[in-house]
């Protein structure tokens, strides 16, 4: 303990930032092993999509690259369907004008082709 007094009493700067250090490494290392965790799980590999989900949700669970969703979703020349909030399924589909099901529908039977066109090992 005296270790401590004596590096708060001379080396105060110092001492608060290992603090800050420590604190954030944790931080990180705690975010790492959540996502670890979730993403090992079977449960979240290769989801059917619904209306909650994002497409990086999407390309994480079925192992694709963000962009190859992303095409399945709209056409290379459409930007920023979505421009408030997160983009769900179900915003993208009131964006482009469709029902969520259709959007849900050709989405569900797209992935799996995705999938296989896609070299192994290409998702994110």
């Amino acid at each position: 303990m005296s270790k401590l007094r004596y590096l708060w009493a001379h080396h105060r700067v110092a001492a608060i930032g290992f603090a800050l250090a420590l604190l954030l490494a944790l931080f990180f290392t705690g975010r790492l092993m959540n996502r670890a965790v979730y993403w090992s799980d079977p449960a979240h590999r290769d989801q059917m999509p619904e209306a909650w989900m994002t497409p990086r949700y999407l390309a994480r669970s079925w192992d694709l690259p963000v962009e190859t969703v992303t095409a399945l979703l709209a056409p290379p020349d459409a930007r920023d369907l979505v421009t408030e909030g997160r983009p769900t399924l179900e915003r993208i589909a009131k964006a482009k004008g469709r029902p969520v099901a259709d959007l849900i529908a050709d989405l569900a039977a797209a992935l799996p082709a995705a999938r296989q066109a896609t070299p192994a090992g290409d998702g994110q």
